[in-house]
């Protein structure tokens, strides 16, 4: 018996995880187009494998996600974009790359931008805001904003390429053809994994995944896993650029 108690002892002892909330089309994303999610997930996982550290996924839908992160439920975000408002709740892991913020149009209007459409604009961010000297609205959804892109009803729909292109290649694959990325007009945003500034077993975990995402550079995992997964290079992060 006292054999057996100290060999789960030591189970308990040497099981070393880190939980990370996600969406709840994570499964999706890692199967789909969705290559600088895909391949960063790889790398985080690798790079925490060979400090001895599993995963444990929380999959919520993203706004619960983030509460279990800020209530201390998850260790962290996977995986957030350094947007304006968020440093209020959120400690930052290093950089994974970069989320490249544009608009989306229709291809049958392609200079059309009147009336522009976005996600939590406003007071949360300033995302291309010399659109706002015309009407910028926010909608609930990226597929609403997207539809009534595809319907005409507006003329530019402010997102993240990457999720974007995620959901035309998915859900609103029939939408294909008739709406399409202006790279001619984008930000960079830095994206991250994100941890709760105010709870201390995020933050000892934010250590533990910084020290594993250095681990991971040095060693060589970063790059292949975004050519593996077909990351384009304006979203790829270079550590020389520090």
């Amino acid at each position: 018996m006292f054999i057996f108690i100290c060999l789960m002892t030591l189970s308990r002892v040497e099981a070393k995880h880190v939980t990370l909330a996600v969406g709840h089309d994570h499964e999706k994303m890692l199967s789909a187009n969705y290559p600088i999610y895909r391949a960063n997930w790889e790398f985080v996982n690798e790079s925490l494998k060979r400090l001895g550290y599993s995963v444990n996924v929380t999959v919520a839908p993203w706004a619960r996600a983030k509460n279990l992160v800020q209530a201390g439920i998850a260790d962290g975000l996977f995986l957030a974009a350094n947007l304006e408002g968020r440093e209020q709740w959120a400690a930052y892991s290093h950089v994974l790359g970069y989320g490249i913020f544009g608009t989306f149009y229709n291809t049958n209007f392609p200079d059309a931008n009147s009336m522009i459409a976005s996600i939590r604009l406003g007071s949360h961010d300033t995302l291309l805001s010399h659109y706002k000297s015309v009407d910028v609205f926010e909608v609930a959804t990226a597929q609403e904003g997207l539809r009534l892109l595809h319907l005409g009803k507006v003329d530019r729909m402010i997102m993240s390429e990457s999720y974007g292109e995620y959901l035309l290649d998915t859900e609103l694959s029939h939408y294909d053809g008739s709406i399409e990325f202006d790279l001619n007009t984008i930000e960079r945003r830095t994206v991250h994994i994100a941890f709760a500034k105010h709870q201390k077993s995020s933050l000892d975990a934010l250590e533990i995944v910084n020290r594993a995402i250095e681990l991971g550079f040095e060693e060589g995992l970063y790059i292949p896993a975004m050519e593996r997964n077909g990351v384009p290079e304006r979203m790829r992060y270079h550590i020389e650029e520090d």
